[in-house]
């Protein structure tokens, strides 16, 4: 008798098998982030610009950490702190030139393997599967 699938099951096999396609095309950019780095990077990418705090919130880690990956990612020259004109104490966090070519290229890439990630899946399919990995991630969120 088979088992019954369960969404982690799921979810561990589409996140393996797609790091496992995407990996060697990231291997091929010129610089090496960590798995943090990329996801600070891409929440600054999607909003324009970020603060330390929404930073520290999306990565769920503490202020202190975040702080050190966003020097290292300025050491680098892939951010730039600049004046937050709404709140002088804090500062805006943004791509810098460096930055936002790299961004661009991951995106081609992660264009390319959408693309074929979801080759014979209607709209309205992937409009639920959206819906749905929002709620599970939100439930998690929420759980405990």
């Amino acid at each position: 008798m088979a088992k019954n699938r369960t969404v982690h099951e799921a979810a561990f096999r589409l996140s393996y098998d797609l790091s496992l396609q995407i990996a060697p095309e990231l291997g091929r950019l010129s610089m090496k982030l960590a798995p943090q780095q990329l996801r600070a990077m891409r929440q600054i990418w999607t909003k324009e610009e970020s603060t330390l705090a929404e930073l520290s919130a999306t990565l769920k880690r503490d202020k202190g950490q975040v702080t050190r990956l966003v020097d290292e990612l300025c050491s680098l020259d892939m951010v730039k702190r600049v004046p937050n004109p709404n709140d002088g104490r804090s500062k805006l966090l943004k791509l810098t030139k460096k930055g936002y070519k790299f961004f661009e290229t991951i995106e081609e890439i992660e264009a390319e393997f959408s693309q074929q990630l979801t080759k014979g899946i209607s709209k309205e399919d992937l409009k639920v599967f959206f819906s749905v990995a929002d709620q599970l991630s939100e439930n998690l969120c929420n759980a405990g």
